[in-house]
């Protein structure tokens, strides 16, 4: 177990501004890649794993594999992205994870405030940090040719209430903000970010980290974001290098011969995305 909490590395990134990456993974070859970066790197990284990804790769395999790696770099960490099922939310908590994300947008403003509450109220009880989410951030983790025709951007006062009535450790904002990778480039409103941190005194978190533009990240980071999403970009790089290799080498039936340069070409992805969110 890592003797410096996931919380301990949120204080020390908006203070110093920096901010921590969240990468997700459904094989282990994107696993190897992710922890093989941020031991070369020595820094902090959270593996994170949406539902479906979790429901194909295994929430106790997640955490027994955690551990094991925890053993070569302390400072490894495990989320569970967008939880929408209260169940599988627990589950996670009771295994060990060290940060569940709730995210109840697609429900009823004091509906989702009503939930949030009472699964920060179980995960505090096992020292697991708590993100929610407010208004559902657009876009999937896939690529996408058109950008939604409206910005969403966080509602402010109810973020105060909610943050308030709560007692989330993290807010996943809106501030333009899309999940995938798009053909035109996303422009975030970093004057509403500004607005947000100065209204709101807990952890900033930034989903959307494929398709934002570098400019943008370090605008996001000096105004108080500590932890950003990174999925498609290492999707990208699993299934093209893949496919190239395959393409090469069609006779080839070997795994180990394969999927090392598969490894390779992720960890190329998150090594970058950490020099980038670093000072």
């Amino acid at each position: 177990m890592s003797n410096k909490s996931l919380k301990y590395f949120f204080g020390r990134a908006k203070k110093e501004k920096w901010a921590i990456g969240q990468f997700n993974f459904s094989t282990l070859e994107q696993l190897k890649a992710i922890v093989s970066a941020a031991k070369k790197l020595k820094s902090p990284v959270i593996l994170g794993t949406s539902q479906g990804e979790a429901n194909f790769f295994g929430l106790e395999e997640a955490t027994l594999l955690r551990d094991l790696y925890r053993k070569k770099f302390p400072y490894i960490y495990l989320n569970l992205d967008h939880g929408k099922d209260i169940d599988l939310i627990k589950k996670a908590i009771d295994l060990g994870y060290d940060c569940v994300h709730f995210d109840g947008s697609g429900l009823d403003f004091q509906e989702n405030l009503k939930i949030t509450k009472k699964i920060v109220k179980y995960a505090h009880k096992k020292g697991c940090l708590v993100e929610g989410e407010i208004k559902s951030i657009q876009g999937s983790s896939e690529i996408h040719k058109e950008l939604p025709k409206e910005v969403l951007l966080e509602d402010i006062e109810k973020a105060k209430e909610f943050v308030k009535k709560t007692g989330i450790d993290s807010l996943a904002v809106n501030i333009g903000n899309l999940h995938g990778v798009y053909t035109k480039s996303i422009r975030l409103k970093i004057d509403h970010l500004q607005k947000i941190k100065k209204a709101i005194p807990i952890f900033l978190v930034l989903h959307g980290g494929s398709g934002t533009s570098k400019k943008d990240i370090k605008e996001t980071i000096k105004n108080g974001v500590v932890k950003i999403n990174v999925n498609t970009e290492l999707r990208i790089a699993w299934r093209e290098t893949l496919e190239k290799i395959l393409r090469k080498h069609r006779g080839t039936v070997k795994p180990y011969n394969i999927l090392p340069k598969v490894i390779s070409a992720i960890e190329k992805v998150v090594t970058t995305k950490i020099n980038l969110f670093n000072p």
